[in-house]
Parts: structure tokens; C-alpha cells; sequence
């Protein structure tokens, strides 16, 4: 067991954990994961894109994406972290943030935030123990399959 970075080879298992979060409907407002290689890369940072591995399956990932180009918010990302539903609560998203909290502050990121649907109590939990606070809610901040949906902002800055 162990938590490492993200290579090539290990697209195929994130695209079907990725796949099983979205088929939850609260997870994300996309309804699909990237067609490839190619089009994931251009949405993360791959310098922060890690996986929990055991017995060469990986059980889950994380990774970070700009949340904006303007200079100013060059140390601002977002997080996203999906694990197997069937590894659920046995720590995985734990050791995945440490790894990546790390790794984000040595890159110089000072706030990571978190877009999470209201209904998602799990992730809600997860982030406050791992020290963020939630900053607002966000209503129906987009469309998922025709219905609004609200969002809760989460925010946890390192200075």
C-alpha cells in the first residue's frame, strides 16, 4: 500500500474510479471523465496528481486544477479526490491529502479549495477533518442532468 504519483500507466484505473464517482450524481457536474490521456493532462496539474496503490490496483487519486490564469491566484487550486467506492473508510482520502498537502504547499499553492455538492455528506466530513472550512454556499451554482444544484465552497489556506 502506498500513495505515489501519477504516471501514464495508471490512466485507465483513475478514468473507471473517476467514472464511478460521476455515476454517484454527486460527485460532479460532469458526465464523463476525459476521452484521454491527453485531455486529463490538460485540466490538471500533474505535478500533484497522486494515486493509492495496493497490489498494482489503484484504490484512489487526487489532483489539483487552477482555479484561475491571472497571476494573482497562482497559488490557488482546487482539489479533487475520488477513491473506490469499494475501499471506502479505510483511509485512503487521508494519506492521498497528506501526500498531496504536502506537495502543494512546496509548490507554493497557499489555498486549496473544494466544490462539493450539498448532498454529499461524505466529502463534507472528509474536508473538515482534513482543516478546511466551509466559506459559503453556492446556489444552484450549475446543472446536472437538468436539475440546479447547490454547491458548498470549502477553503483551507496555509498561511
Amino acid at each position: 500500500m502506498s500513495v505515489r504519483k501519477f504516471v501514464d500507466n495508471d490512466w485507465n484505473q483513475v478514468k473507471e474510479i473517476y467514472q464511478l464517482g460521476i455515476d454517484t450524481g454527486v460527485a460532479t457536474f460532469e458526465t464523463s471523465p476525459p476521452e484521454d490521456l491527453i485531455s486529463w493532462n490538460e485540466k490538471i496539474q500533474r505535478e500533484l496528481t497522486y494515486v493509492y496503490e495496493e497490489d498494482e490496483k489503484i484504490l484512489g487519486w487526487v489532483t489539483l486544477s487552477k482555479v484561475s490564469k491571472r497571476s494573482v491566484y497562482k497559488g490557488v487550486g482546487e482539489i479533487s479526490i475520488y477513491i473506490h467506492p469499494n475501499n471506502k473508510r479505510k483511509n485512503i482520502g487521508k494519506q492521498l491529502y497528506a501526500e498531496f498537502e504536502q506537495h502543494a504547499r512546496d509548490l507554493g499553492y497557499w489555498t486549496i479549495q473544494a466544490q462539493l455538492f450539498t448532498e454529499n455528506e461524505t466529502s463534507k466530513l472528509f474536508f473538515e477533518s482534513q482543516g478546511f472550512r466551509q466559506v459559503g454556499t453556492r446556489e444552484k451554482i450549475g446543472q446536472l442532468n437538468g436539475k440546479w444544484t447547490d454547491n458548498y465552497l470549502y477553503e483551507k489556506n496555509f498561511n
